[in-house]
């Protein structure tokens, strides 16, 4: 990874350090000539120094990297209802006080996701879970596209969310679908959630594709099985992916058209894993192997799955997050070095 705070600008560093000098000399000078009275004795240069320094911090750590979030952001993979490990990932970061950034998804996760991200409480999420069918994602309606269609669950997103527009969402996230005229992935981070969600859960053979425009949409999870690309793209500064996989949890041949389609791109997933594990600092993989796709009353088992990878993870987690941290105070302490030495 690239390393930050050690390297400057010299070119910034030149505009910065003329800026400033000039501030503190006037400072300086304004301090041993002012007739003002004053309950407070005057500065020493030492405190004049510690000021000018302080602010070539904050200044130097904008220009730097003005687009960075601080906290974890999370990327979520699809998997149906295996998705709800995702959950239980949230609930453990929750009760460690784990800051979330933003948050980007495929599938499930990017149901899961924007649900959390509009403001609904954890506990209410997994509630509603409980009572969640597939039939609350589909229709059936056979046709040439697929074997049903998935406008149920835009009705279930505007009954069920807070939130209905990317805008309104407490946090950033990003929503991940594939374009099936290009193959290329698709990001939505604004206007409307609705159909943003249910092009990236539209998984191919079963449901038909979402047509937003004049592009036909399909799974996010074909491009983006864990959409840690995305999340680094919202600006986070560390990315956590969480992968629940997509096999059908059965071993032997296949028994219908969908096992076919899900093998299919669960095998076509594994040569993708390079292409978005470089993009996370770290990735889970909850024990879901044995829930099949449509497990949606598995869904305790699920979230326990996935609070026990978060928890087993912590460390390494904490371990993260606090060496951001010290990049962040050792670019401010490589700032102060130069501007002091500078000064000399």
């Amino acid at each position: 990874m690239v390393q930050r705070g050690h390297y400057a600008s010299i070119s910034v560093l030149s505009a910065h350090f003329s800026l400033l000098s000039s501030v503190a000399f006037a400072k300086y000078v304004g301090t041993l000539f002012s007739e003002r009275p004053s309950h407070r004795s005057s500065p020493s240069l030492f405190e004049n120094l510690c000021f000018v320094t302080s602010n070539f911090h904050s200044l130097f750590r904008f220009a730097e990297r003005p687009s960075l979030r601080p906290g974890i952001g999370l990327a979520l993979g699809g998997g149906f209802a295996r998705g709800y490990a995702h959950l239980g990932v949230l609930r453990v970061f929750e009760e460690h006080q784990i800051p979330i950034s933003c948050i980007s998804g495929s599938g499930m996760g990017s149901i899961l996701g924007a649900a959390y991200a509009g403001g609904a409480q954890l506990s209410q999420i997994i509630e509603k879970g409980r009572e969640i069918r597939f039939r609350d994602f589909a229709r059936w309606r056979v046709s040439r596209f697929g074997l049903a269609s998935n406008e149920h669950l835009g009705a279930l997103i505007q009954r069920l969310f807070h939130s209905r527009q990317f805008e309104d969402l407490t946090m950033p996230v990003a929503i991940v679908a594939t374009d099936l005229g290009t193959g290329d992935p698709v990001v939505f981070k604004q206007g409307g959630l609705a159909d943003a969600i249910r092009a990236s859960c539209a998984f191919p053979g079963l449901f038909e594709p979402v047509q937003i425009g004049t592009r036909y949409l399909a799974d996010g999870g074909l491009v983006a099985p864990v959409p840690t690309r995305a999340a680094r793209e919202l600006g986070a500064e560390t990315v956590v992916g969480i992968f629940v996989g997509l096999h059908d949890g059965q071993c032997g041949p296949p028994k219908n058209i969908f096992q076919v389609v899900s093998r299919a791109v669960s095998a076509a997933q594994k040569l993708q894993l390079e292409s978005w594990e470089r993009h996370a600092d770290l990735v889970l993989r909850p024990s879901v192997q044995d829930l099949a796709w449509d497990d949606f009353e598995r869904i305790d088992e699920a979230v326990g799955a996935g609070a026990l990878a978060a928890r087993s993870a912590l460390p390494q987690i904490k371990k993260l997050l606090a060496s951001r941290n010290e990049e962040a105070v050792e670019a401010g302490g490589q700032g102060e070095y130069l501007f002091t030495e500078a000064l000399r």
